[in-house]
């Protein structure tokens, strides 16, 4: 077993063949912020406020934020989790949670979270 092909800039190397990456050492202690709406989103939510922000342990923010990678809101989350456990679950909760997921974003999130409002217009109203 000899170590082949150390690179330090991909924290990367070779071990009989395999290509193992290091990771970065976590104690188990650890305490970091994380967004539930990601800050990616900042543009069109309001990711800093406190509502959208919960202390969790260190390794499983990391652990959450790589299985859902560049999904970084509720919404894409839950249809994530969603495709997968889709097979067990009955006609009736897949049809419920499909209507969740396809309501705009006015009736999913929270108004404080959204920067912006959509304009209503009266139909009944007379011009």
């Amino acid at each position: 077993m000899a170590i082949e092909d150390f690179d330090t800039r991909s924290r990367t190397f070779k071990l009989d063949g395999e290509l193992y990456r290091f990771n970065k050492y976590i104690d188990k202690d650890a305490k970091s912020i994380h967004h539930i709406m990601g800050r990616m989103n900042r543009l069109k939510y309001n990711t800093n406020i406190e509502l959208n922000k919960v202390l969790m342990d260190d390794r499983e923010h990391r652990a959450l934020n790589a299985f859902f990678k560049d999904k970084q809101n509720p919404r894409d989350q839950l249809l994530k989790v969603f495709n997968l456990v889709k097979p067990v679950l009955s006609p009736w909760v897949k049809q419920e949670l499909e209507i969740i997921l396809n309501c705009d974003d006015d009736l999913f999130y929270r108004p404080e979270l959204l920067k912006w409002k959509k304009k209503k217009t009266d139909t009944n109203m007379k011009t």
